[in-house]
């Protein structure tokens, strides 16, 4: 059964299709799915113009099958959705579960979101971060969070105007492999 519903303040003609949002133009057919397998060398690739995009190109060393065993091992350590244009990937998010003691509820961490410089203005940013919203909806989680780099201003004006509220309070702490084995010396 097709949904036909207005996302914000500005009219597009989606769809619900099996659970997911797809947006019909008149030009293409743009889908938001879970990703697959075979996906998996796209979003490497994409994850690699991100890298570059926030000028951490030194940090990205995973491998395409490095990636492939966290998404889609016997184990995952998180899901990803993608965006589907033209047979092609335009966008990718990344999702883990995370917790909160303070809620004693699971949450839902976004990881990554990056659409293709081409594909941008079209709403795609808005519908993954959406369609993880709707994930934590559903899944009953305490919380929808993720990072954004504090010279991203473009990026925290599209969190905010989702009504997303950017904790200028919290520092991210990390320890990369080598610090964490000085740590255990």
């Amino acid at each position: 059964m097709e949904e036909i519903f207005d996302v914000g303040n500005w009219m597009e003609d989606f769809v619900r299709d099996a659970g997911w949002l797809v947006y019909h133009r008149k030009s293409a057919k743009t889908m938001i799915r879970p990703a697959t397998p075979e996906d998996v060398p796209e979003i490497h690739a994409m994850i690699g113009e991100l890298a570059e995009f926030e000028k951490l190109s030194d940090q990205f060393v995973a491998t395409a099958e490095e990636l492939r065993e966290p998404l889609f091992g016997q184990n995952p350590a998180a899901e990803a959705l993608v965006a589907e244009e033209d047979g092609g990937l335009a966008a990718y998010a990344i999702f883990f579960t995370t917790f909160s003691t303070f809620l004693a509820k699971p949450g839902l961490w976004l990881e990554d979101l990056y659409v293709r410089p081409r594909f941008r203005g079209q709403g795609l940013g808005k519908r993954l971060v959406l369609e993880g919203a709707k994930m934590a909806e559903e899944r009953g989680l305490g919380r929808y969070e993720w990072c954004v780099l504090d010279w991203n201003q473009n990026a925290i004006e599209f969190y905010e105007s989702l009504g997303a509220n950017v904790l200028k309070e919290w520092h991210t702490v990390r320890s990369e492999r080598e610090q964490i084995r000085g740590m255990l010396r």
